[in-house]
């Protein structure tokens, strides 16, 4: 009976080291692949978001210069537009701010 509760607790040691390896190979393999990744996929977004504002940015300029091209009245006018236009934009970017706050 001695003989058995020995090899038994021998099994379950040898069982928790298993699960323990275990438990520690895909830690590491789960920090190793979101690692990864965050690397691939950082760069790309970065890149695609420096792009975007690029692009933003020459499109604001045309349309200020699009605006200045027009009478003071219409200038105003124009402008007034864009301010709530550009407003929006903004507000749905703090919108989504706060969605994603944890």
């Amino acid at each position: 009976m001695r003989r058995d509760i020995k090899i038994a607790l021998e099994r379950i040691r040898r069982d928790l080291d298993h699960a323990r390896r275990d438990l520690a190979s895909a830690s590491k393999n789960w920090v190793d692949t979101t690692s990864k990744f965050v690397q691939d996929k950082a760069p790309k977004v970065s890149a695609t978001i420096d792009e975007t504002l690029d692009k933003t940015s020459e499109t604001f300029k045309r349309t200020m210069n699009t605006i200045d091209s027009e009478t003071k009245s219409q200038q105003v006018k124009l402008l007034r537009a864009y301010k709530s236009f550009l407003s929006k934009q903004v507000d749905a970017i703090e919108k989504r701010l706060k969605t994603l706050k944890v």
